[in-house]
């Protein structure tokens, strides 16, 4: 009997194998190591996509071999082609989910590249004018520091502005514009230590990072920059005036939803999971306040008008120089897109 059941399940498994291999004839399906060879890459790189779900495995098999059909092949070609044009895994993932439009996409890259160029283009220009000083400097000089050096020490100076310096310049700001006027001291520490932390964190800026800090400087101190921000009701300011939570215990409950909502999007959860729509509970008790309405409806309408009003040029500008600048800031944007997506997910499914 036992050698009944043992025939039986070779018969069944040789049958398994017939099918995998007309399957793979009828598809046209290729291996992971014929599919890196054919883009020009290595399994390791395929295999890695796979794993984070960028291009993911057209067909797997009982041993965990990975196939590749002809369209998941190019799309990995795509992928391969947009790595080298310096996409980031966010940006390709978005693109190739229609998230965001090849033109916002193509829109994106071409700004960063050209931020990164006009700092490098900066830094040739400081290199030429010192090599030009050196060339018409008298060799015979022992006694004067050659001014050479006050311009190689200009160059560093400008990579490596201090972290200080920025905050300085942001209170300022912050207080011309009378934004934390009314806020409680303690609520005032707890939005400088987002700001820091997610902003101004880096101490010694990239070429990349210099451009973007310079660029945003400029922004914030425009006229229609101040506009866009003093006719905007912000959310936080509501919450500090108005609080229902001690600060503390706000701070730690935003922790804790930052924390769920990496985890989101670690597992792709999407913005109408059970797991977001969880947190997205969560978050619209956190937003209200003393003075909101106790309707969960009318709470998610005024984070709806408020997301709105964010939409606004530069304000969408500033999140992309402030992505350049800090990398926490740009998973910081990315958790809080997930978010609203969540949040807007919820109040449509109410007004259905």
């Amino acid at each position: 009997m036992t050698e009944v059941k043992f025939m039986q399940h070779k018969q069944n498994e040789l049958s398994s194998m017939q099918t995998l291999k007309q399957e793979a004839a009828d598809s046209d399906l290729f291996s992971i190591g014929e599919t890196a060879q054919m883009i020009d890459s290595t399994v390791k790189t395929v295999r890695y996509y796979d794993e984070i779900q960028l291009v993911k495995a057209s067909f797997v098999n009982n041993r965990g071999y990975r196939f590749y059909t002809t369209e998941t092949i190019w799309r990995l070609q795509l992928v391969k082609t947009l790595r080298e044009l310096r996409f980031g895994i966010d940006d390709i993932k978005k693109l190739l989910s229609g998230e965001i439009s090849i033109e916002t996409s193509l829109d994106w890259q071409i700004e960063t590249l050209q931020t990164e160029v006009q700092a490098l283009n900066g830094m040739i220009a400081i290199l030429n004018n010192a090599r030009s000083i050196v060339n018409d400097y008298s060799k015979d000089s022992k006694t004067t520091p050659s001014p050479f050096l006050s311009h190689i020490h200009e160059l560093v100076h400008i990579q490596k502005q201090n972290q200080q310096s920025r905050q300085q310049f942001v209170l300022t700001k912050i207080e011309e514009i009378g934004f934390m006027s009314d806020i409680p001291a303690e609520w005032q520490d707890a939005f400088f230590h987002y700001f820091n932390k997610y902003i101004l964190h880096p101490e010694n800026l990239s070429a990349k990072q210099l451009m973007a800090w310079k660029e945003l400087k400029e922004l914030i101190s425009s006229p229609e920059f101040i506009a866009d921000l003093q006719s905007v009701e912000f959310l936080f300011v509501n919450i500090a005036q108005h609080p229902i939570y001690e600060t503390k215990e706000w701070v730690r409950l935003m922790q804790s939803i930052q924390k769920r909502l990496s985890t989101a999007l670690r597992n792709n959860y999407e913005p109408h999971s059970s797991y977001v729509q969880a947190v997205v509970d969560d978050a619209i008790q956190l937003y209200s306040h003393s003075n909101a309405a106790s309707n969960s409806q009318e709470i998610l309408q005024m984070i709806e008008v408020h997301i709105e009003k964010l939409e606004t040029k530069n304000f969408k500008r500033s999140v992309m120089l402030c992505s350049n600048l800090s990398p926490e800031f740009e998973q910081l944007s990315q958790r809080d897109n997930l978010l609203f997506r969540g949040l807007r997910w919820k109040l449509q499914q109410i007004n259905l």
